[in-house]
C-alpha cells in the first residue's frame, strides 16, 4: 500500500532535488506576495513536473495556512490555467481518456493490474493508444508528465471517476490484494462503507510510523468519512497524529479536537500528547491543563506510561519556550508517571537533560535513552555541551542513517516523521556552527529547509540559524531565510536585533551595530537557549548564561580579554591571547580572535603585528565559510597596504586620497573593540572638539558621567589629554 499509494498521489514523480529550481520559485512566489515555506514549494513542484508556472498558478488557489504549510496540499492539486491550457486540446478517444482515468487512480502502479481494471488484454495495445503518456518499466508504469494527472482527473466526470475506482476494486479482488480493494471501495462508495475504515486506519498507522505521513493523512481522512463510533475516534487520531508528525498543525488540532470531549477514553488518552503539540503550535502557548483531570484512572503501567509521554513532551514545549513554571509542573508529573509506569527514567532523564539545557539549570542527568530524539537530538546536544562536538556529529549521524529501527519512549510512533527530521537537522546545523564550519552548517540547513518544517524546532532555531549563517556568508539574508520567517507558525517569534546589528558591523556601519546592540540588550538580550554565535566585537557585552561548548566561551572570553588589555602590557598579553587562540579547533572562533587582535593592535600602533593578526583571521574566515566576514577583513588588509605604500614612497598608480574628516570617522572602527559603546560616543565628541558641557547636553548626561567616559577612553588608548586622543584618531582612522 506504501509504494502504491505514492504513486496514486504522485508525490514522486523522477523531480530531481534541484534545490536552485525550488528557492527561485519560492522566491517569485514571494516577490509576488504569496510567501510559501520551501518544503511546500518542493511538494508541488515534484507533483507538477517542475512547471514553475503551475506551481505559482497552484500557490495562487492554497490558502495561508497551506502555504505556510500548518495544512496539508489538498490531495488532488487544482486545476491551474497552465495545465489546462497544456492539455484541453489533447485528441484522446473515449476509452484512451479512461485507461489514462484508471492509471492516473490506480492504488498500485503495477501495469497487469492497469490492463486487467481497463479491460485492455495485451501490453501492446497500451503500448499503441497511450505509450507516449506513460513510462513503462519492468512491470510497473509512471506518468511522463505528471500534469497529466492532475488533468485527467478534473477533465472526466464524477461518475467515471466512481466508475474506474469500482474496477479497481474489483481488479485488486482478483488479485487477492484486500487492502488496496478497500481503498477503491472506499472512494466509489455513495453511502458509507464502515466495513471498510478499519482496514484503512491500520494502514495508515503503518504509512505513519514509516514516516509517509502525508499519504498516512489522506488514508485516515478517507477511514473517517466511511466509519462510526470508536471506529471514527481511532481514525480521527490516526489523522490528528499524521498532520502533527507532517507538521500540519491546524489540521492536526482540527482532528485531534473532534475527540473532545466526548470521544472514546481510550483514543483520547492516546491523543492528548498530539493534541498538546498541535495546539501549542496553532496557539502560539502551550495550553495550561490541570494534570489532575487527565491521569489514568486505572493502575494499567500502559496508561501510565502514555502520561509519561504526554507530561514529558509538554514539559519539552514549556522549556523550548521558556515558560518554566509550566515545565516543572510537568515534570514533576513525569517523575510521578514513571513511577506508577515502573519504568526507570527512559523518558524522564532524557526530558530533564533537554530542559535544563533550554532553560540554563544545572542538575545530575541519568543515562539518556536511545532513538532519534532522545538519543539522537538530545544525547548530541549534551555531548557537544561537554566539548565534544565531532562525537556529537557521529552520535546524530547514527540517528540519522535509518539503518536502525530503535523504538524512542518518549516519541513512539514519531521515529521517522518530518517533524522529528527537521529536529534532527537542526540539531546538525547547531552543531556544525559551533564547530565553526559556517559554509557546511548553511548548505545543511538550507538542503533541509527543502524537504522538512524546519521552522518548527526548538521555538524557531531553525530560522534563527537560517537567518545567522546567510548573514555570515552572504552579508544579508537570502530568500529562504526571509520566507522562513514569513511563514512560521503563530506561536514562534524570532528577535531579530542580533542580525541587525551583524548586518551593519559586516557593512562596516559600527555605529548603527552598537546602537542596535544596545535596544537588544535594553529588552533584555532575547536569544536562543541554545547559544547562536552572533557579535560581541562591538556594543554592550551580554555574558549570560548559554549553553554552548565550552570552545564558544572560550573565544568569547578570549575577545573580551583583548577589549580591556591595558596599553602598558599590551604586546605581552597580546602574546598571551594569540597563543591561547592558537588552542582554538574552530576555524571561526579562532578567526574572531585573530581579527580583533589585528584590529587592536592597529589602535596601539603595532602595525605589524596588526597585519599578521589580520592575514591568519582571512584566512581562517575563509576556511570557515563566513565569506561576509572575510570581506570585512580584507578591507581593513587593503588599507593597511595602502598606507604602508605611502608612507614609504613606491606608490607608482594613483591612489584614493583618505578625507582626513573621513579618517576620523574610521577610527570608530577600532575603538569600539576596546571602548564600550558609550566611551566611544564621548571619545568622538571629544575629537570633534566639543567640551564635557557640550557632550553632556548632546548625550542628554550629566557632566560628570562624561568625565567618567572621557579617563576610562584616555587610559584604555594610552593617551594622556585631549589633544593626543585627537591626534590618535586621525593616525588610526587613516589606517583603518
Amino acid at each position: 500500500m506504501t509504494t502504491a499509494l505514492q504513486d496514486d498521489l504522485r508525490v514522486q514523480y523522477g523531480i530531481a532535488d534541484d534545490r536552485a529550481h525550488i528557492s527561485q520559485i519560492t522566491a517569485d512566489l514571494a516577490g509576488s506576495g504569496m510567501p510559501t515555506a520551501p518544503h511546500v514549494v518542493a511538494k508541488i513542484t515534484r507533483r507538477l513536473n517542475g512547471d514553475a508556472q503551475a506551481v505559482r498558478e497552484t500557490a495562487a488557489e492554497l490558502n495561508p495556512s497551506q502555504r505556510s504549510g500548518l495544512r496539508a496540499l489538498p490531495e488532488l492539486l487544482p486545476l491551474v490555467p497552465s495545465i489546462a491550457a497544456e492539455f484541453d486540446r489533447l485528441e484522446l478517444s473515449a476509452r484512451d481518456r479512461f485507461v489514462l482515468l484508471i492509471a492516473s487512480l490506480c492504488a498500485e502502479a503495477g501495469l497487469d493490474l492497469l490492463m486487467e481494471a481497463a479491460q485492455v488484454d495485451s501490453p501492446h495495445l497500451v503500448a499503441e493508444s497511450i505509450g507516449e503518456y506513460l513510462t513503462v518499466s519492468r512491470g510497473q508504469y509512471s506518468f511522463k508528465d505528471a500534469r497529466l494527472s492532475v488533468w485527467i482527473r478534473h477533465a472526466e466526470p464524477g461518475v467515471a471517476i466512481m466508475r474506474a475506482h469500482e474496477r479497481l476494486h474489483q481488479a485488486h479482488l482478483d488479485q487477492g490484494n484486500a487492502v488496496h480493494a478497500a481503498w477503491h471501495r472506499a472512494r466509489s462508495a455513495v453511502e458509507r462503507a464502515a466495513d471498510v475504515a478499519p482496514q484503512l486506519t491500520a494502514v495508515s498507522r503503518e504509512l505513519h510510523e514509516s514516516g509517509q505521513t502525508d499519504l498516512a493523512f489522506i488514508v485516515a481522512v478517507e477511514a473517517a468519512e466511511h466509519a462510526t463510533g470508536a471506529a471514527r475516534d481511532e481514525a480521527c487520531l490516526v489523522a490528528g497524529a499524521a498532520a502533527v508528525a507532517a507538521g500540519c498543525f491546524e489540521d492536526g488540532s482540527d482532528w485531534l479536537r473532534s475527540l473532545f470531549p466526548h470521544g472514546d477514553a481510550e483514543h483520547k488518552r492516546q491523543a492528548l500528547a498530539s493534541m498538546l503539540i498541535a495546539e501549542t503550535y496553532v496557539r502560539g502557548t502551550v495550553p495550561v491543563l490541570d494534570p489532575s483531570e487527565h491521569r489514568p484512572l486505572t493502575t494499567d503501567a500502559r496508561h501510565w506510561s502514555a502520561w509519561a509521554r504526554t507530561a514529558g513532551l509538554a514539559a519539552v514545549m514549556c522549556a523550548e519556550r521558556g515558560a518554566i513554571p509550566g515545565m516543572r509542573v510537568w515534570l514533576t508529573e513525569l517523575r510521578d508517571a514513571e513511577l506508577r509506569a515502573g519504568a526507570q527514567g527512559e523518558i524522564r532523564d532524557s526530558v530533564v537533560a533537554l530542559c535544563w539545557m533550554l532553560t540554563g539549570d544545572q542538575g545530575e542527568i541519568g543515562t539518556l535513552s536511545r532513538g532519534p530524539f532522545s538519543g539522537g537530538v538530545v544525547g548530541s546536544l549534551r555531548t557537544a555541551v561537554d566539548g565534544d562536538i565531532e562525537l556529537a556529529l557521529q552520535m546524530l549521524g547514527r540517528a540519522q542513517s535509518g539503518l536502525l529501527s530503535e523504538v524512542d519512549p518518549l516519541i513512539a510512533g514519531f521515529e521517522r516523521s518530518p517533524l522529528i527530521g527537521a529536529y534532527l537537522a537542526v540539531t546538525e546545523t547547531l552543531l556544525l556552527f559551533w564547530r565553526g564550519d559556517i559554509g557546511a552548517a548553511r548548505e545543511r540547513l538550507l538542503a533541509a529547509s527543502i524537504d522538512l518544517p524546519i521552522a518548527v524546532p526548538f521555538a524557531g532555531l531553525g530560522v534563527t540559524l537560517a537567518h545567522r549563517l546567510d548573514i555570515m556568508f552572504l552579508g544579508a539574508p537570502g530568500v529562504l531565510p526571509q520566507v522562513l520567517m514569513a511563514t512560521l507558525p503563530a506561536g514562534i517569534r524570532v528577535d531579530n536585533l542580533v542580525d541587525q546589528s551583524l548586518r551593519a558591523y559586516l557593512d562596516g556601519e559600527h555605529e548603527q551595530a552598537a546602537t542596535n546592540l544596545r535596544l537588544w540588550h535594553d529588552r533584555g538580550a532575547p536569544q536562543p537557549a541554545l547559544s547562536v554565535p552572533g557579535l560581541d566585537e562591538v556594543g554592550p557585552l551580554v555574558m549570560g548564561t548559554r549553553i554552548e561548548p565550552p570552545e564558544l566561551a572560550k573565544a568569547r572570553e578570549l575577545r573580551h580579554r583583548i577589549r580591556t588589555i591595558p596599553e602598558a602590557s599590551w604586546r605581552r598579553e597580546r602574546d598571551a591571547v594569540a597563543e591561547a587562540a592558537r588552542g582554538l579547533s574552530s576555524s571561526f572562533c579562532r578567526a574572531r580572535v585573530e581579527a580583533m587582535l589585528g584590529s587592536v593592535s592597529v589602535v596601539h600602533e603595532d602595525l605589524s603585528a596588526g597585519r599578521r593578526h589580520l592575514r591568519a583571521a582571512r584566512c581562517l574566515f575563509e576556511e570557515s565559510g563566513a565569506l561576509a566576514w572575510q570581506g570585512v577583513v580584507d578591507v581593513k588588509i587593503n588599507r593597511l597596504a595602502m598606507q604602508q605604500q605611502v608612507s614609504e614612497g613606491i606608490v607608482t598608480a594613483p591612489i584614493n586620497v583618505i578625507d582626513d574628516s573621513d579618517a576620523v570617522e574610521n577610527s570608530w572602527i577600532v575603538w569600539s573593540e576596546v571602548l564600550t559603546e558609550r566611551e566611544v560616543e564621548v571619545s568622538m565628541r571629544v575629537v570633534r572638539g566639543l567640551t564635557n558641557s557640550e557632550i553632556a547636553t548632546e548625550l542628554d548626561i550629566s557632566v560628570r558621567t562624561v568625565e567618567v567616559h572621557v579617563s576610562k577612553a584616555f587610559h584604555a588608548l594610552a593617551v594622556r589629554n585631549r589633544v593626543e586622543l585627537t591626534v590618535l584618531a586621525h593616525r588610526t582612522g587613516q589606517y583603518l
